[in-house]
């Protein structure tokens, strides 16, 4: 499917969409509210913390929580031998913020979350590999509060470093958890089009799915019900800007900085006293 891979624009939004992303730029000052009690008009949800997306920035590592194994950060290459060394009989829970990283250990930790039959817990962004592979192979998947988002990227599927056998491995897990992996790679393409020459918007690098977007996978109602996702564009255009991320949502590109304001007009000083004299 690596010829399918495009990528979307910011011309051509449609005029609902540039209203809701100019809306959303006033309206990120109102995205606390969820935490604190207030109003949220714009269904924002709750806005991570400076220190909680530097940590999802960074490389992460797996910590036990009671019952749970949590990362906040992203995979590297050893997060699945990491994991697997960390899991014992009690691990009944993943909780995962996480913003990418290596798609082949992020697989391997699929595979043991499909076969101990864990389930998810999403907190902030759940992107790269946790939408990929956690996300399908959770026995079941809730987010924790409000703004939670699932990023998903192109998979070992698209990526000619990838080995056949990897290749093997992701289908299997598709197959294994139910996900058609056929619709999933058609929406994902669909969402992420190609930026056409010239244009200097950063492309989409990952497609923010909503709950209307998972059940067109196949999963089914019961499966995505409980999860809190950005359910319009002014929500998904706040938390992809406050993750710093650029994103496909509904066929619009959201996180992109805001536009500088365009500078004051400059009024030419009054002549002085001694000036209109001087005339």
């Amino acid at each position: 499917m690596g010829g399918m891979r495009r990528f979307l624009t910011s011309r051509g939004f449609p005029a609902r969409a540039a209203l809701a992303l100019t809306a959303a730029a006033a309206a990120t000052a109102l995205a606390g509210c969820s935490s604190s009690g207030r109003s949220d008009p714009y269904k924002i949800g709750a806005l991570p913390t400076a220190d909680t997306v530097t940590k999802g920035h960074a490389p992460g590592h797996w910590t036990k929580d009671g019952a749970a194994l949590a990362l906040v950060g992203t995979v590297t290459p050893g997060s699945a031998a990491e994991f697997t060394a960390a899991l014992s009989p009690g691990t009944k829970v993943v909780r995962a913020t996480v913003t990418g990283g290596d798609l082949a250990d992020g697989l391997a930790i699929g595979r043991a979350i499909h076969d101990r039959k864990l389930d998810l817990v999403i907190s902030g962004a759940c992107a790269g590999p946790c939408a990929d592979y956690w996300f399908p192979a959770a026995a079941s998947r809730r987010t924790a509060g409000s703004g939670s988002w699932l990023g998903y990227v192109p998979d070992l599927s698209q990526s000619p470093q990838a080995t056949p056998e990897q290749q093997a491995a992701e289908a299997k897990l598709y197959a294994d958890s139910g996900l058609d992996s056929t619709k999933f790679h058609t929406a994902l393409a669909t969402q992420l089009r190609e930026v056409p020459g010239g244009s200097a918007a950063p492309g989409a690098k990952m497609w923010m799915a909503g709950q209307a977007d998972l059940k067109a996978m196949g999963y089914p109602e019961q499966a995505v019900k409980g999860l809190w996702l950005p359910p319009n564009l002014a929500s998904a255009n706040a938390q992809a800007r406050a993750w710093g991320q650029v994103v496909a949502y509904q066929n619009t590109l959201v996180g992109l900085p805001p536009a500088p304001a365009a500078p004051a007009a400059t009024v030419p000083p009054a002549p002085s006293s001694a000036q209109k004299q001087g005339q």
